[in-house]
């Protein structure tokens, strides 16, 4: 079973990667943070409601309307 957190990080890659993304770009437009990805990647875990903004970016800004099965 997945913790949140790993389903979280899971939900960020696959946007990536379906849409082509860079880590950078992603961050930057999301929350503003251009070092989110890689901290993310190192361990980071965001707060709830920053959780909930990158969320809400996802489900706004993927052209495919798919969302990964972690959620």
């Amino acid at each position: 079973m997945q913790t949140f957190t790993q389903q979280f990080r899971e939900e960020v890659e696959s946007f990536l990667k379906r849409t082509g993304t860079k880590p950078t770009e992603f961050g930057r437009q999301a929350i503003g943070d251009p070092s989110l990805v890689l901290n993310l990647r190192r361990g980071r875990s965001p707060t709830l409601a920053t959780a909930d903004r990158i969320l809400g970016y996802i489900r706004e800004n993927d052209p495919s309307g798919q969302r990964s099965r972690s959620r």
